[in-house]
């Protein structure tokens, strides 16, 4: 681990939202071509928490991103694309010999589903250990928001989300965990074992539909998912999306519901990044209704643009949750 080093001093700052994963480039054909045969490439900056981190930025929301970056062009283009949103990144660990993840991502349209190919084996983040990080400054937040793919993405990263679950509960965090299950990644017992075994530090669970019943055997309609998980995990709080059928939730003791807003999408991926963003914002206004219009807004504006961030105000969000848009300003 010789030459690593933070991106400037930690800063003094505690922030709302502390995030820890793996950032990559995507790699993207026009609309309407295919990786095969197409001959130029869209670059986007990706990665789960890196999206929930920008789109909470984009609100207004101080945020922490904490990771590994190749101290290379390509690595500082991530961190510019971050640090552009306002986003705080004194935690990153800078390595000089490692190389940043890309994955390559074909959207599809109907009947065509989006395909996605990673490239992002052995990657700076594959070095991070636990023992690296101060996880003083990374757990100094209000809410600390982890996902299923970090702690899938490497040997060893299910340690790092476990430490970094059990450092910020020992710090007084919140703990949120998005299960965001990759069956490229891993297999369903394997994430479903993890999750089992992070439950008792998890205070918010967001889980869609599906991984639900594939990772955890559980079957219903949304709002009986969320119960069940809640039951299942001993969560008090519990959010379960379900596409075009919104999402609801568990939220102690009450269930809450919202549904999907009407969308013409260019941009599926990030989406459900950006709705764990608005869910996180409403939890910090300690507010369940809040939390999924919030959520839904996000994910349907993540949707209308290319690639994998949300950068939208605050403003923006509100006026879409809240149905008040208007088709042509001027």
């Amino acid at each position: 681990m010789n030459g690593q080093h933070s991106e400037g001093s930690v800063t003094d700052r505690r922030v709302a939202v502390s995030t820890l994963g793996e950032a990559m480039l995507r790699l993207s054909p026009p609309s309407g071509e295919r990786l095969r045969e197409c001959g130029e490439l869209r670059v986007h900056v990706a990665g789960a928490e890196a999206n929930v981190a920008v789109a909470l930025a984009s609100v207004g929301v101080a945020t922490r991103w904490t990771s590994a970056l190749p101290d290379t062009p390509l690595g500082r283009r991530v961190a510019d694309s971050l640090s552009s949103a306002g986003v705080a990144l004194d935690t990153v660990r800078w390595m000089p010999d490692e190389r940043l993840g890309l994955y390559f991502a074909e959207i599809g349209s109907a009947p065509r589903p989006t395909s996605v190919v990673y490239d992002r084996t052995g990657t700076a983040f594959w070095s991070l250990s636990a023992d690296d990080l101060d996880w003083d400054a990374v757990c100094d937040a209000e809410i600390i928001h982890l996902t299923g793919i970090t702690a899938a993405v490497a040997p060893g990263s299910d340690a790092l989300v476990l430490r970094a679950a059990r450092e910020g509960r020992a710090r007084g965090a919140t703990v949120a965990y998005d299960v965001n299950y990759r069956s490229r990644l891993s297999s369903a017992e394997t994430a479903a074992s993890f999750a089992v075994e992070l439950a008792p530090y998890i205070d918010l669970l967001i889980c869609r539909a599906e991984d639900a019943r594939d990772l955890f055997g559980l079957a219903g309609d949304p709002p009986t998912l969320a119960n069940d998980l809640a039951k299942k995990f001993g969560i008090g709080r519990v959010v379960v999306t379900s596409g075009a059928d919104g999402a609801v939730a568990w939220w102690e003791g009450d269930s809450v519901s919202a549904p999907a807003l009407p969308t013409v999408g260019v941009d599926r991926i990030g989406a459900g990044d950006a709705f764990a963003a608005g869910v996180l914002w409403g939890l910090l206004d300690g507010s369940p209704g809040d939390a999924l219009s919030r959520g839904t807004a996000m994910a349907s504006l993540a949707m209308s643009v290319h690639g994998d961030q949300c950068r939208f105000t605050a403003e923006e969000v509100l006026e879409v949750a809240r149905g008040a848009g208007r088709e042509v300003r001027r």
